[in-house]
């Protein structure tokens, strides 16, 4: 049961690579701070709250199934959630 929650496909190691993916900030600790593909400071922490200044979410790319995140192959990317907001208003 402990493979389930804890192998190469969980929640925590796809945030982590999606985390990787995202810009890192010169003179900051790339383990806690980043920047989105827009430019917008996102901190660890930070993940999917909302009322946070440097809030961030993972936002998937269209037609993506589970068999590319298997794979390994996600387009998924690490998105500041007011940025977020705004795309799926749209």
């Amino acid at each position: 049961m402990s493979e389930l929650f804890g192998g190469p496909f969980s929640t925590h190691a796809r945030r982590v690579a999606i985390w990787s993916k995202a810009a890192p900030i010169p003179g900051c600790d790339k383990s806690i701070w980043r920047c989105d593909e827009r430019g917008r400071v996102i901190r660890w922490t930070d993940f999917e709250d909302r009322f946070s200044r440097y809030g961030w979410t993972i936002v998937d790319g269209r037609g993506q199934g589970w068999l590319a995140q298997a794979l390994g192959l996600s387009l998924g990317k690490a998105v500041h959630v007011h940025d977020d907001d705004q795309a799926q208003a749209a």
